[in-house]
């Protein structure tokens, strides 16, 4: 939607008021789920890697993980523990859900289009003051910024979970090589993604015009106003629909009335 549109000051209250269901409880789940797996396996992933040689994080982190765990050992062990429910649990999800919830969901809602690609063109101009005057193309529910994070979050998450299993298992793995590649590729998926997590969680809790989205991921909702204004290809559609099943409501009380009166 333009700025520039004019919306009467009573259709925008109206709008302001009015709930569209964004994410299902699934997704909720699943999102927070995986909040909750990275708060406990970032922190003890850092004090693992933690090296005086490395110098990534500071060898206090590492001393104070091991107190609280007990050693190196036990610390190790929760981290990998951690992993695996992680790895299991979304990928009973993911085959529980696949045919009713994966496949549609990829197909309605991660591709990129002709106009996410132009909003990846204008938008990072915008944000360093740039191309102001240039207009956003329309967004479907999701825009291309967070179609790009979600495939970065796949291909991360697939990465850092093979590497996981396989240097949690690695007494079965015959290949030293494969063991220790393992490592510099599994921290190296874990630093794409929270560079990627660090905008993610910018854009969704600090920045004023998404302050909705990141409320969505606890309700479902967000005001018609915002996705008229930031999805408007998802608003759309979702108003053509409500009036599609407003004019087969009124139809079949129509045909009702009818069969009624020709009963009479």
């Amino acid at each position: 939607m333009s700025h520039a549109e004019f919306i009467p000051l009573a259709e925008r209250k109206r709008l302001r008021v009015t709930e569209i269901k964004k994410h299902n409880l699934a997704n909720i789940l699943t999102h927070w789920f995986n909040v909750a797996m990275w708060a406990l396996l970032l922190p003890t992933g850092l004090a693992i890697l933690a090296s005086p040689r490395l110098g990534i994080v500071p060898e206090l982190w590492q001393t104070l993980m091991r107190n609280v765990f007990g050693g190196t050992a036990n610390l190790i062990e929760f981290h990998y523990s951690v992993g695996l429910v992680w790895m299991a649990v979304l990928t009973f999800n993911i085959l529980l859900g696949f045919r009713k919830y994966f496949i549609p969901f990829t197909r309605e809602r991660m591709f990129l289009d002709a106009d996410d690609i132009e909003w990846l063109k204008v938008k990072p101009l915008q944000m360093i003051g740039l191309a102001k005057a240039k207009r956003l193309p329309p967004q479907d529910v999701y825009n291309a910024g967070q179609k790009l994070y979600m495939y970065m979050v796949i291909v991360g998450t697939l990465t850092i979970g093979l590497t996981g299993l396989i240097m949690t298992f690695h007494k079965l793995i015959p290949w030293p090589w494969l063991i220790q590649w393992s490592l510099p590729i599994h921290f190296s998926a874990v630093g794409m993604v929270v560079a990627g997590l660090i905008i993610h969680v910018y854009m969704g809790a600090v920045f004023p015009e998404e302050k909705e989205a990141f409320f969505s991921m606890f309700t479902g909702k967000v005001s018609a106003w915002y996705a008229r204004r930031h999805h408007a290809k998802w608003y759309w559609r979702k108003m053509e629909e409500e009036m599609d099943w407003e004019d087969r409501v009124l139809a079949e009380g129509r045909a009702l009335k009818a069969d009624e009166s020709a009963a009479d």
